[in-house]
């Protein structure tokens, strides 16, 4: 669905409000059926640290593009305009998937959530066909963003109500995506077990509870155990309601017997057009406060039955693509004059670290590459700030909030909350992939790492915090390179002989 087309009231891409006979009883019947047919669906009390020494951070990426560029942006409202590094891009270029994936292994983003939308099977095999053909595609992992909204929103109620037929198409696009993508050694598994992250489980309603419970029994016919992240944190959520209810008005309570259907809960953007107080500088709106609140509420009421990953954005500006629905943007500056990519920084220390789970040390960005929502952190052309666009007031997209041409800023920014050191491994001229690269506390080994496909390695802050450390490759003790590592600075440019 293309971002003029959405209606807007989802956090951020967002289709509230649906309506649907949910009942509890069928509720209940669909998780004691789970139970039985799998018993390791209902996550047990106490679920296992999973990734205790590294963050595995996430950004959701788009491949609509070039069409969605066409849609509108708030880029090309600038004045001047602001372009995207290399110009508007085809996303099945191979050399433009290639670019951005050795960003990610560089910067510190280990996988991408790609979305697969039912019914676009073409553009979606176009895409799958020129990823794997990236000479790099094993410097990252990749995961599947499952549209749920494509299966069909009651747009008036806002909830996807689930029957025979939209599961029958849900299991049906699953046996595509595990055909296309579950086998690929780069496909993101947790223990083995693939990675899905839905969209929109927040507004299921109707027999939904049945619908996970054959879909994961289906899948696991086919050997394929699935890690299911729900998009169920929000403001307001679909109720899960008594049988013959429908489940509406839209509750700002936690569903425990919807979200525990799953493996992980997230957020994809928290953004909500209706909260007033949450516009504008977040230093001085409620966003981070009334975030902060919201995901305490989620992690207090899953009591450690599912896993919890916390979502950041950038900044949020869809006056680019919907500009007659007048929604206030979150400018990208944490406060006027604090700087390019100081939100994202903020939001990192406030939001993502503080309630990242120990136990799988999760992070989701929103997003690489949602340039009609600017919330991408894919670079673009350096180019000086502008408050100004070509609107006859000046200001109509950008609300006299200052945007730059960031270049590579917020990928430096996030290298800097999530990364140690990096550096590269070599030998003569040439970069070294592959290589085994050591981190020694006095004598003691207390990481390892490999280089990527370009001889790059790097180390997260949760393996190496602030310290003295000795750095060398396994196979040449004598070329040590000793480094302190600095909060808040991710040491750079550790070069390393082979």
């Amino acid at each position: 669905m293309n971002p003029a087309d959405r209606p807007s009231a989802l956090g951020s891409r967002r289709w509230l409000r649906t309506a649907a006979d949910i009942a509890l009883a069928f509720v209940l019947l669909g998780l004691a059926y789970y139970a039985v047919q799998r018993p390791i669906s209902a996550p047990p009390a106490a679920l296992p640290v999973i990734q205790p020494d590294r963050y595995l951070v996430g950004a959701h990426y788009y491949i609509w593009y070039p069409n969605n560029f066409r849609q509108g942006y708030l880029r090309e409202y600038l004045q001047p305009k602001q372009t995207i590094y290399g110009g508007e891009y085809q996303s099945t270029d191979t050399k433009v998937i290639a670019r951005h994936i050795a960003w990610c292994s560089e910067y510190g983003i280990d996988f991408l959530s790609i979305n697969w939308w039912s019914g676009k099977s073409e553009r979606t095999e176009s895409f799958f066909d020129s990823l794997y053909k990236t000479s790099n595609i094993a410097d990252i992992k990749f995961c599947v963003f499952y549209e749920t909204g494509s299966l069909g929103l009651d747009s008036g109620l806002g909830t996807i109500r689930f029957d025979d037929a939209k599961t029958a198409r849900m299991i049906a696009d699953f046996e595509k995506i595990a055909t296309r993508c579950f086998s690929h050694p780069s496909y993101l598994r947790i223990r083995g077990r693939p990675v899905v992250i839905l969209y929109l489980t927040r507004t299921f309603s109707g027999a939904f509870a049945q619908a996970i419970a054959r879909l994961r029994s289906t899948m696991l016919a086919r050997g394929y155990d699935l890690f299911l992240i729900g998009d169920e944190v929000f403001w307001k959520v679909s109720p899960v309601v008594q049988p013959g209810q429908i489940p509406f008005p839209l509750v700002e309570t936690p569903q425990p017997a919807r979200y525990r259907l799953f493996d992980a809960i997230t957020s994809y953007n928290m953004y909500e057009n209706g909260t007033a107080s949450q516009k504008g500088y977040a230093a001085h709106s409620t966003y981070v406060s009334d975030v902060a609140a919201k995901y305490s509420e989620y992690i207090a009421s899953s009591t450690g039955q599912v896993y919890f990953v916390p979502q950041i954005i950038p900044g949020y500006n869809d006056r680019g693509v919907r500009l007659s629905e007048d929604h206030y943007a979150i400018p990208r500056e944490w406060s006027a004059g604090a700087g390019e990519a100081s939100l994202l920084a903020r939001l990192f220390d406030r939001t993502a670290f503080r309630f990242v789970d120990p136990r799988l040390n999760m992070i989701l960005i929103t997003s690489w590459n949602e340039w009609n929502e600017d919330t991408a952190i894919e670079p673009l052309d350096p180019s000086g700030p502008t408050r100004t666009d070509n609107s006859p007031s000046g200001n109509k997209y950008t609300q006299g909030y200052s945007y730059s041409g960031h270049g590579l800023r917020y990928l430096e920014t996030l290298r800097n909350k999530v990364l140690a050191l990096c550096g590269t491994v070599r030998r003569g001229p040439g970069a070294v992939p592959g290589a085994v690269v050591w981190a020694f506390k006095g004598k003691r080994l207390i990481a390892e790492t490999r280089t990527d496909s370009s001889g790059r390695y790097r180390f997260s802050r949760l393996e190496l915090p602030a310290d003295e450390y000795t750095i060398r490759t396994a196979d040449k003790p004598d070329a040590a390179c000793t480094v302190t590592v600095r909060p808040e600075t991710c040491i750079t440019g550790i070069n390393l002989e082979r």
